[in-house]
């Protein structure tokens, strides 16, 4: 499974971004953007069944420097 969101307006329109993964190798949900409010999850079969139900995951640029941000499910490709 392949989880991508491509930036659409602003400086870095167009670049592509995946799922950020954290120094402990784990990735990111949450439903707020509060660090409190994050579940860790391993694998991308589980950002997808959390996505599923309402949570956003962290995603960052996968050939350009891009901070992490989380985005909806309706911003993210399924592949």
């Amino acid at each position: 499974m392949n989880i991508n969101y491509t930036i659409k307006s602003g400086k870095k329109a167009g670049v592509i971004c995946a799922p950020h993964r954290t120094k402990n190798g784990k990735f990111i949900v949450s439903k707020t953007r509060f660090k409190e409010d994050y579940i860790e999850v391993s694998t991308y079969e589980e950002i997808k069944s959390y996505v599923d139900k309402g949570f956003k995951v962290r995603m960052s640029g996968v050939t350009e420097k891009i901070a992490p941000s989380l985005v909806s499910k309706e911003s993210l490709v399924f592949s």
